[in-house]
């Protein structure tokens, strides 16, 4: 009693077994990588619950004061990023939805695009026309920008819009950022943001943005308090179609078993997600040392359940000669999440399933 009056307590969302998984792998990443932050989350893609978040480096509840700290900020939902290549995933499912687009749809990537003084080119170009299964396994910039041409500036804005990436977020902590984009949108801000830059927003808004591709097209605010399936589907807005969602769930797939996500393809859990590999800003140019990676993680992709999104920010390699990329770091260490979690959320593992599409492309 207080006051009179009956405290009570409040149940959240957060599962302390995953929690204290993904704050083990994350420490590991920190001592391995030496990067200057990471993160992770994860949610329920049915109801938008979040079952952890972990921002790193942190402090101890015990010691209250050490969260003014410099570099103590909580980057899952208090961070803004330009999140890189996971935007794809946006930008394949508009083309997908508004381009008239189709899996075997054919873009050239034969040659840079030039749009005034900007350049867009490939990092890996193989100087030829991709489909829209290469551009995305390939992470083609030149390709994406095409998918972005393709539907047209103002319908480019109003799905970023839709999505939720380009406004500040309803959430239940008090540390919510608020996303950056230009205050004026021209095309060559429409051509970059379907690489992932030019436009600044936090991992979490990424991570509810990416589970709604993968939850059917429905969009589902996140939350720390519970919420069952059924209150979640009242609250859905319905962000892309169900063909659209069946086209991202496969390619998603598709790029864990032959592409860019292969360390994170843990045996028997069906996982699918997409690299994301920002050049940061250091001193107004964009940066070939110093990356801002993240992966966005899908589980099992028949029908995901969960949405993880796993970021490191300014990695170092872990050994000499060894890379920096995304496919180096954020995607090993969401494979780890992945084998340690999901048995404890109830993900039942399935061994030599013909419909899984790892047998039609396994190599």
């Amino acid at each position: 009693m207080m006051n009179g009056a009956q405290v009570q307590a409040t149940q959240l969302t957060i599962d302390a077994r995953v929690q204290h998984a993904v704050h083990e792998v994350l420490d590991k990443a920190m001592e391995q990588y030496h990067p200057a932050a990471a993160g992770a989350v994860i949610l329920n893609a049915k109801t938008g619950e979040v079952i952890s978040l972990v921002s790193l480096p942190d402090f101890d509840p015990i010691i209250p004061s050490e969260a003014a700290e410099k570099d103590r900020l909580n980057r899952v939902s208090g961070g803004v990023f330009e999140m890189g290549s996971t935007i794809k995933t946006f930008t394949t499912a508009m083309a997908l939805e508004l381009g008239n687009a189709k899996l075997t749809t054919i873009y050239d990537a034969s040659r840079p695009l030039v749009i005034g003084s900007q350049v867009i080119h490939d990092s890996h170009s193989r100087g030829k026309p991709l489909s829209l299964v290469d551009v995305f396994l390939q992470s083609s910039n030149i390709g994406s920008a095409r998918e972005a041409l393709s539907v047209g500036m103002e319908k480019h804005k109003e799905i970023l819009e839709r999505t939720g990436l380009l406004s500040k977020i309803a959430f239940e902590l008090p540390e919510v950022a608020t996303p950056v984009s230009p205050r004026v949108w021209r095309q060559v801000n429409s051509l970059t943001s379907a690489f992932g830059h030019g436009f600044a927003t936090t991992p979490l808004q990424t991570a509810v943005g990416i589970a709604a591709i993968m939850n059917h097209g429905r969009l589902v605010p996140p939350t720390l308090l519970p919420r069952s399936e059924e209150e979640a589907r009242a609250l859905a807005v319905q962000m892309v179609s169900e063909k659209t969602s069946d086209d991202m769930r496969y390619l998603f797939r598709l790029n864990a078993v032959k592409g860019s996500g292969r360390k994170a393809n843990v045996a028997g859990f069906r996982v699918g997600g997409k690299t994301g590999t920002a050049e940061k800003v250091i001193d107004g140019r964009y940066s070939h040392t110093n990356n801002f990676n993240a992966f966005a993680a899908a589980f099992p992709m028949e029908d995901p359940a969960f949405v993880l999104l796993v970021f490191i920010d300014d990695p170092r390699p872990e050994f000499p000669g060894a890379g920096i990329t995304s496919a180096a770091n954020a995607v090993p260490m969401a494979g780890a999440i992945i084998e340690r979690s999901a048995l404890l959320l109830d993900v039942q593992p399935v061994f030599d399933d013909p419909a899984d599409i790892a047998f039609a492309f396994s190599d």
